[in-house]
């Protein structure tokens, strides 16, 4: 488990380097890597799935170079059709083809003196990968349509979520181009073999969002857990949009919670990492063998737990509903009085109702409430001095709902321009 209390949380947003957010052993070691190699002007070539952040390795070499001065200008090789890639990268005079009205300066050109980054680089075409060694081997080109030779001092930092040494051996990427782009390798690893930074950057992009003007909002341990259960295909950049569409559908008591979250990482929550099973697995067989032991249900409400378990979403599901239909029997089904009573905004009583399609007609009328478990089954306090909900059959204790945080016009912009940092 990798349960943290809101102060640990709160400090290991800010842990990573140069923007990037990690303490894995795995993380420092390309910090390390990054460190060693920004003062060189040797090429770079960074690996790693897509989404994990390899533009931003990108931009900490260029900041702790000696060119930093200058400019870094990014390529996208796969966004840009072939037919235009070179002229992108090394301009055209005017009129060397239908639409060259006016000259052009090419990335290479505008990166002189600074970086340039090469992001995809395997979606290059054997053609012009070899237009590409010229540049890293002499730094000289020629426009399209131009004749006269120019040259530039530019460093090279390229990436690619492919494996070069694959698409070299089938002759798809040219060995040579490798060789002269695999300097230094830096690979960053997938969020699945780090998953203890997982929580960490939750709440760094949490931190982002409330600098930015929105509402502040921390993870709950059930949460950071079940985040750090998923695998996360999509890497960080996944995990960034999951942490924005949490915060603007949450019903903004100031916690994150599992329900919060899309419901394909909800389903995550009860399959531990295979790290974390492995170790399980290991400590349970360390521990002496005492059969005669009776099994002991953990004590954690008037729910029994079988050898099977029980179903969560489906008991969380049933106590939201009781809890709602009480409140509503209380205050005579007037929402607004059972949304006071609840400790929750009007609106947000209204969001859960509709979300959950429950009428309020219906949950105010004792007879269509879900039957309770029976009382012998309830302990008597969960937590000792809590204050408690009283039902006629159940009572459960629950700590008072902190006031929900407005949202501001401006929290609706941060959504919306927030970028990976």
């Amino acid at each position: 488990m990798m349960q943290d209390d809101g102060k640990r949380m709160a400090a290991g947003a800010d842990e990573g380097f140069m923007g990037i957010v990690g303490r894995t052993p795995e993380m420092l070691q390309v910090f390390d890597l990054i460190r060693r190699v920004a003062a060189s002007s040797a090429p770079v070539l960074v690996t790693g799935e897509s989404g994990t952040g390899k533009e931003l390795v990108a931009q900490a070499i260029h900041a702790l170079s000696t060119r930093r001065g200058d400019a870094m200008v990014p390529v996208h090789c796969g966004a840009i059709p072939e037919e235009l890639l070179e002229s992108e990268l090394f301009g055209h005079v005017k009129g060397a083809f239908t639409g060259a009205v006016n000259a052009r300066t090419g990335r290479f050109r505008l990166a002189d003196g600074g970086t340039i980054f090469l992001d995809e680089i395997g979606e290059m075409s054997p053609r012009f990968q070899v237009k590409l060694l010229r540049v890293l081997e002499d730094g000289s080109f020629e426009q399209v349509g131009g004749s006269a030779t120019q040259r530039v001092d530019v460093r090279v930092v390229a990436a690619t979520h492919r494996d070069l040494h694959a698409l070299a051996e089938k002759g798809s990427f040219r060995s040579d181009l490798l060789y002269r782009l695999d300097v230094v390798t830096i690979r960053i690893p997938a969020l699945r073999e780090r998953r203890e930074d997982i929580p960490l950057i939750a709440a760094h992009f949490l931190a982002i969002l409330a600098r930015r003007g929105g509402p502040r909002f921390e993870l709950s341990p059930e949460a950071a857990d079940c985040l750090a259960a998923y695998d996360w295909p999509g890497n960080v950049r996944e995990l960034r949009n999951v942490i924005e569409r949490a915060v603007l559908l949450s019903d903004g008591a100031g916690i994150l919670r599992v329900s919060d979250l899309p419901q394909h990482v909800q389903a995550s929550g009860g399959r531990a990492p295979a790290s974390a099973v492995a170790q399980a697995a290991s400590t349970e067989a360390s521990k002496p063998s005492c059969p005669d032991l009776p099994v002991q249900s953990p004590a954690s409400g008037p729910w029994l737990f079988g050898p099977e378990g029980t179903d969560f979403y489906a008991e969380l599901d049933l106590f939201e509903r009781r809890m709602i239909g009480r409140a509503l029997q209380l205050s005579g089904g007037s929402k607004r009085e059972a949304a006071r009573l609840l400790g929750v905004n009007r609106t947000t009583l209204l969001e859960k109702l509709k979300r959950k399609s429950w009428s309020p007609e219906d949950l105010a009328s004792p007879e269509a409430l879900p039957a309770a478990p029976p009382a012998e089954t309830a302990p008597e306090s969960l937590v000792p001095g809590a204050p408690v909900i009283a039902d006629l059959d159940w009572t459960v204790p629950v700590s008072p709902a902190p006031a929900p945080e407005p949202r501001t016009a401006a929290w609706a912009g941060a959504i919306a321009g927030m970028a990976l940092a």
